[in-house]
């Protein structure tokens, strides 16, 4: 655990304020209620990857829950850009945009409650690459909401069904849980989307009970460019342990291999060929692409 770089600056409503004294009101929707939204991005070489697809996708998360950000995606884009390059950050960082309804008071579930508009925070920190050593996992006891309790393409800070599940794999010894669907299918690992790869092809469950990753999408993209066949279907715990490779994707996850399912080894129990050209692709797509911070 480290404290906040002393030197960042974070984005409060506006104001840069230093890392180290910058709050938000206890009256707060999202301390109080989880009545909010984010998005995870990366900056790679002085680029921030997918910037407008991680904004838009926020923008639409927000509509969801029917919160008025205040501002046009435009807008936000440059705000974000401008925080990164007052913070003179050029690589290696991953930050937050959160918004969330405003502070409620006092703090009862209805919205009409909210006195003013919305709390925007861009908050973030230094982030090492991926390990590719290899990730080992358990099936969690607990399922994954699906869209009839949550959309899962809404990514909203109510993120309890995950934390529970990453917290069973930290009982259990391991470094993460993969999540199942209400009919027993493959959702998603506690923060990150599964792929496997099986017969050549590469295989990721429906996004009915996971987010609709923007990683997941690119990984997918870069397969298909591979000429290698990417397919959604339902995937169960029987075809993950069967696979050939296995790994988890993501923002912050980036590609990391599934080696341990179980106790049981994964195909030859290190990263595949699959995986291991995917991960050097995302790599040098991250680092050669991306919204620049600084013309």
């Amino acid at each position: 655990m480290t404290m906040p770089d002393a030197d960042l600056q974070v984005y409060v409503n506006g104001t840069l304020i230093s890392a180290r004294e910058a709050a938000v009101s206890v009256w707060d929707s999202g301390l109080n209620f989880a009545d909010g939204v984010f998005e995870g991005v990366r900056v790679y070489a002085g680029r921030v990857f997918k910037l407008h697809e991680h904004v838009a996708r926020l923008y639409q998360s927000a509509r969801a829950f029917q919160i008025e950000v205040g501002m046009t995606e435009v807008q936000f884009a440059d705000a974000i850009l401008g925080w990164l390059d007052a913070n003179r950050v050029r690589d290696n960082f991953h930050f937050r945009p959160i918004v969330t309804r405003g502070n409620r008071y006092p703090p009862r579930m209805d919205p009409r409650f909210v006195d003013g508009g919305a709390t925007i925070l861009f908050v973030g920190g230094a982030i090492a690459s991926a390990s590719l050593d290899g990730t080992r996992v358990v099936i969690s006891s607990l399922r994954r909401t699906g869209a009839d309790v949550l959309d899962p393409r809404i990514k909203s800070l109510n993120y309890g069904n995950n934390l529970l599940a990453r917290l069973e794999a930290r009982r259990r010894g391991v470094d993460d849980a993969i999540m199942l669907d209400r009919e027993g299918f493959v959702a998603e690992a506690s923060g990150a989307n599964v792929f496997i790869v099986r017969g050549g092809q590469l295989l990721t469950p429906w996004p009915k009970a996971c987010l609709e990753g923007i990683t997941r999408r690119t990984l997918m993209e870069l397969a298909t460019a591979q000429g290698i066949l990417a397919v959604e279907r339902d995937i169960t715990a029987t075809d993950v342990v069967n696979a050939d490779e296995v790994f988890l994707a993501g923002t912050g996850t980036e590609v990391a291999p599934v080696t341990e399912m179980e106790g049981m080894i994964i195909g030859s129990g290190q990263i595949g060929s699959v995986t291991r050209m995917l991960a050097s692709r995302y790599a040098e797509l991250v680092r050669s692409t991306g919204t620049p911070i600084h013309d």
